[in-house]
């Protein structure tokens, strides 16, 4: 805030005070023009050192209460940079004019040369008064993707309290498992010895790269353990969901195991067991009546009982890789154009089969040279039990997020379930011998936007036509590992629940069939036509 003083001292007639707030705001903009995590340092004293910086009569027209609790709120934002340095969100003297530059100078010096002592969140859309009392002060607008959203299970204080525990925890786990430890981890875990081991080899490599690079800073003064402590924040307040409960999780079963030196059996032993999919990420016990009333509460908070309530999917509500353009031709999606419509005379007829053994490769090739050309697919369903599922969404699309990889902004409320040690096809109303037409392919419902940053959810569904789950009579089609992770302390609760309840429209369900994962089973054969060629493949395993 500026105004005129009576004293002897004389006040710039222009001290251009418009000019420096607008500079505050161009840096904070620039700085946050893409989402970027935001912490505080303690602000105990800023509002002095931007007096100080004055001469006597400018620090006279600057002492504003208001601009002093902008300063107190969000004066001491930094953002960390990938080398560990904080960074003042707002202040630096560069643009600034003359009469506010070396306050803003020593501002900045104060902030970035100040520990970190919390993530910064806010729901507010306006920080600070930008008007007041007839007054303009020091304000922020934020960009809409820096406002936090609260959800109805937790505030943001509380959001916020979570996160500063994480980077404590992460740190502890950090000092416990040292680099070789965790590298050891990785390569066994690369090897696919351990049963389903792509389940954490995610945050096994995290973890890893996490290590690298705190070790990449040298020194071991203040400034150099400053920055590796601002990176283990970054990394708490960008990492996925129950990465920072490094001892708590089969990560540090595994971690624990390696550095007590026991053998690989025995390691590879009490992996399977934990790994198993009916212990794996579940509650074993049942729940309490304090859990059930405490689950009753939450869900009502967070009004997803519309959420819980699920249907089986249809082809209209998920993201395939491929799929046939028309239903009974099984043609390849085509680029929209004034000759569309014609079919090449050689592909009006039927498809001549290649005379050949079937083509044997992983997933990877074929979704590489051969699901690009594809017209049709066709699946040799086995005599032998193997992994059919099913994809199942909300049955209200309105309904609040409760599954990981679902946003307010960008809904994708799909799952999959599958058994546990396979199913047999005629569960799924398939023949064994037959060639059942495929009518999309699906990835797991975790990758359809983005990768999946755990590594976990590396498999695809073939749905298959006219498959449908005949003996399921209950279940909510959704594991508690999908759960948010706001979600995770009633998931005993969750669990009953899933038990209980039944998913609709059953025989209506249209994206049922093979699930190939990595590190599930291979030798699945297909029959794909393409340019008037039926060629067998045999996909061997996943890559």
């Amino acid at each position: 805030m500026t105004t005129q003083v009576a004293g002897p001292a004389e006040v710039p007639a222009d001290d251009r005070y418009d000019e420096f707030l607008a500079a505050v705001q161009a840096r904070f903009q620039t700085l946050v023009a893409e989402p970027a995590e935001l912490f505080t340092v303690d602000t105990e004293g800023l509002f002095e050192v931007f007096l100080g910086a004055f001469p006597p009569e400018l620090a006279a027209v600057n002492t504003c209460g208001t601009c002093r609790a902008f300063l107190r709120r969000y004066g001491g934002l930094v953002i960390v940079g990938a080398d560990g340095k904080a960074t003042s969100a707002l202040w630096s003297s560069a643009g600034i004019p003359p009469h506010y530059a070396k306050a803003a100078a020593a501002l900045a010096d104060r902030v970035e040369h100040a520990p970190i002592v919390s993530l910064f969140r806010s729901e507010a859309t306006n920080w600070g008064y930008a008007e007041h009392g007839g007054w303009t002060h020091l304000a922020l607008t934020p960009p809409a993707h820096m406002v936090h959203v609260r959800t109805p299970l937790r505030t943001t204080s509380q959001y916020i309290a979570a996160k500063n525990a994480d980077s404590e925890t992460l740190r502890r786990a950090l000092g416990e498992f040292p680099e070789s430890v965790v590298k050891q981890a990785v390569a066994l875990l690369r090897t696919e010895q351990l049963y389903r081991s792509d389940a954490i080899l995610g945050v096994a490599t995290w973890l890893l790269e996490l290590h690298r690079t705190l070790g990449a800073i040298r020194g071991r003064g203040d400034a150099a353990q400053a920055r590796r402590d601002n990176l283990i924040r970054l990394a708490a307040a960008t990492a996925p969901a129950g990465y920072c409960h490094i001892k708590s999780g089969m990560i540090g079963t595994l971690l624990t195991d390696l550095a007590e030196g026991l053998p690989f059996d025995s390691v590879q032993r009490r992996f399977a067991e934990k790994m198993h999919p009916l212990q794996y990420r579940r509650p074993t016990a049942a729940p309490t009546e304090a859990m059930i009333a405490r689950a009753e509460q939450v869900i009502g908070e967070l009004r997803a009982a519309g959420a819980l309530e699920r249907r089986f999917a249809k082809l209209a509500d998920v993201q395939p890789l491929w799929r046939p353009a028309r239903s009974g031709d099984a043609a390849r999606t085509r680029p929209e154009g004034v000759f569309s419509h014609l079919v090449p005379a050689a592909k009006r007829g039927g498809a001549t089969d290649l005379d050949s053994a079937p083509v044997v490769m992983t997933w990877e090739k074929f979704a590489r040279t051969v699901l690009p050309d594809a017209e049709r697919i066709d699946y040799q369903v086995p005599e032998a039990a193997t992994s059919y599922g099913a994809m199942v969404t909300a049955a209200n699309p309105e309904a609040p997020p409760i599954i990981q990889w679902d946003r307010t902004d960008r809904r994708n409320p799909v799952t999959w379930y599958v058994y546990v040690n396979g199913s047999a096809p005629t569960r799924w109303g398939l023949h064994p011998g037959e060639f059942r037409a495929v009518t999309a392919v699906v990835p797991h419902p975790a990758n359809w936007y983005e990768p999946d940053r755990t590594g976990r959810e590396q498999a695809v569904l073939f749905a298959l036509a006219d498959a449908t789950d005949t003996g399921y009579t209950g279940g909510a089609g959704f594991f508690p590992e999908y759960l948010r992770a706001e979600l995770h302390e009633i998931r005993k609760t969750l669990e009953a629940h899933t038990t209980g309840a039944v998913v609709a429209g059953r025989d209506e369900a249209q994206v049922c069939g093979l699930i190939l994962s990595k590190g599930g089973s291979g030798g699945h054969c297909f029959r794909v036509t393409a340019d008037g060629i039926r060629t067998r493949y045999t996909i061997d395993r996943w890559d």
